[in-house]
């Protein structure tokens, strides 16, 4: 949808739906639901994927480390929904070979091993391959830069990754849109309408206008993610929070490995190494925190614990060049007097009026990111139950928008041709298609029907100005940093995008009408962003300069 929208015009119809959350949970709530025949809208106060979704380790997996907690359903319940999204998204979704280093005795390899026996029989149905055994050697010839001394041995097994959560995201957002949602990105809900006992519909502000308009729906579905309690906050009569916020960092780093290796820090935490994009991405941590959810951002104990870990695991490199830094906050159920990695990751769907009375709202806590097909289709089928519809969940069955067969299997047969006929480079069309998948044709129509649009963003990269008109027209682009960080993913290369952003900048200023002071702001706002990625290298320079002058005035030089 345009950003060009008439909020007071799309108010006049009353919903069934209303989901205030554009995260992976919030968009697949919005496409099954209108894929179940109910009316549904859904508000993001900044942009698709900008919350926890968008900063996770990007992993599609069963997650192993529940084993030793014995949450066997959460474990299988990932496994099951990792065989789905590898049939709904094969061109995002990527089987990736994991290793786990074996060090210690004879009673934690057969702790390792029991783990890996109990994985494959959970994924029972699973197309990937079943666990192996590899002596030091194959080890060592497969991971040289891990740490020899003591290792015995590794155990490979397989799961997969999603290095681009991002277009995974707007995946759901186009599939929920092609069935009929409306959604809309920078939308704050900033009231809940109540009406006696019950939740009517929303406030809403338009962050790109300032205009407000009250929807009306007969349920309200709160996918917040970390802001939840802040969303429910005016209508509940109960005061404790529902969620427990945790943060979670990652490094990115030059690469190390060349498959992704589950490590154990010397606390015991689990944590990853892991090939992404063109980088390393190590992480991840999980500390409490209930600060401002939109400024998080990695502290320097954050970095200095991974840091030290990490070279723990591979002593043969070093690990001094980190490019960026990746932060975002968890929602957890509220459980407390436990350590935040043993607070169940599993997800909760809050029913408002069974649990304090309040009708027509109901709040999803935690869940993981390789559930979320799974949790949209537990809400939407309290949605339906509660609005009387019996129609049934099909949202394992249909791929989504890029996963077209027919369409994928014709670049692999004619790649030369589409080409030629295009007027692009090999390099231009794999990326195209490692966004877009089969939907990759509709930036080419815009390239056929403007020829400069095949206009090279970087000079030394193959994306195109074609992409910059089709996340505006057809991905709900806004801003600069939607398209940079959301839709194209400039953002992430190690230079993150700030060699091109005011040529982006200028071409999305063309098409929405920016005068010269909202163009200033869209590129301050996106250097902010990035600036953000770095922040804790400041500190940590000021923390450096105090602990020199506090040494050397032990020692009396000054």
């Amino acid at each position: 949808m345009s950003v060009r929208r008439d909020l007071a015009e799309l108010a006049k119809t009353e919903f069934d739906a209303a989901v205030i959350g554009g995260g992976m949970v919030g968009t697949g709530v919005a496409r099954d639901a209108a894929m179940r025949g109910l009316k549904t809208v859904l508000f993001e106060k900044e942009d698709f994927c900008y919350g926890t979704s968008g900063r996770s380790s990007r992993m599609i997996h069963g997650g192993l480390r529940y084993l030793a907690n014995y949450d066997l359903g959460l474990v299988r319940e990932g496994l099951r929904e990792r065989e789905i999204l590898l049939r709904l998204a094969p061109h995002l979704v990527h089987p990736l070979k994991f290793l786990i280093p074996i060090y210690g005795g004879f009673l934690h390899k057969m702790k390792l091993k029991i783990g890996m026996i109990l994985y494959d029989l959970l994924s029972y149905d699973k197309s990937l391959p079943s666990h192996k055994s590899l002596n030091k050697a194959q080890v060592l010839e497969t991971e040289p830069a891990l740490a020899d001394n003591g290792l015995r041995g590794a155990y490979v097994y397989y799961d997969s990754q999603i290095a681009l959560t991002e277009r995974l995201c707007m995946e759901n957002v186009v599939s929920a849109q092609s069935h009929g949602a409306l959604l809309l990105n920078h939308a704050k809900v900033v009231e809940l309408v109540k009406q006696g006992d019950a939740v009517s519909g929303v406030k809403v502000e338009d962050i790109l206008s300032g205009k407000t308009a009250q929807f009306r729906s007969r349920l309200v579905v709160n996918v917040g993610g970390p802001w939840l309690d802040e969303i429910v906050r005016g209508v509940r009569r109960a005061e404790q929070p529902l969620a427990r916020t945790t943060r979670g960092i990652h490094l990115v780093t030059p690469k190390v490995t060349k498959d992704a290796v589950a490590l154990f820090a010397s606390d015991g935490r689990a944590y990853f190494a892991m090939p992404w994009l063109d980088f390393e991405l190590i992480g991840t941590t999980d500390i409490d925190y209930e600060k401002d959810m939109d400024a998080v951002k990695a502290e320097v104990e954050d970095v200095n614990y991974l840091q030290t870990e990490v070279q723990r695991a591979f002593p043969k490199t070093r690990f001094d060049q980190i490019f960026y830094t990746i932060a975002g906050v968890r929602s957890l159920l509220r459980v407390e007097g436990v350590k935040e990695s043993s607070v169940t990751r599993r997800h909760i769907i809050y029913d408002h009026e069974e649990k304090e009375g309040l009708k027509g709202l109901v709040t999803v806590i935690g869940g993981k990111l390789t559930a979320y097909r799974g949790i949209a289709e537990d809400i939407t089928d309290v949605l339906c139950r509660k609005l009387g519809s019996s129609a049934e969940c099909t949202t394992a069955m249909e791929k989504l928008p890029g996963a077209d067969p027919t369409e994928l299997a014709k670049i692999q047969a004619q790649r030369d041709s589409l080409t030629k006929e295009n007027g692009i480079s090999v390099e231009t069309l794999n990326r195209l298609v490692s966004l877009y998948g089969s939907r990759y044709t509709e930036v080419l129509d815009y390239l056929r029907k403007d020829g400069r649009l095949g206009e090279q963003i970087c000079e030394t990269q193959p994306d195109i100005m074609a992409e910059v008109v089709h996340a505006i027209e057809r991905e709900s682009a806004a801003t600069l940093t939607d398209f940079m960080i959301r839709r194209s993913l400039i953002a992430f290369r190690q230079c993150e995008g700030l060699d091109c952003c005011a040529k982006v900048a200028k071409k999305m200023g063309v098409i929405l009408q920016w005068n010269s002071r909202e163009f200033t702001e869209q590129v301050n706002a996106y250097k902010e962003q990035i600036a953000m990625r770095h922040a804790y290298e400041k500190k940590e320079l000021a923390q450096t300069c105090t602990q020199a002058i506090t040494k050397a005035a032990s020692r009396e030089e000054i």
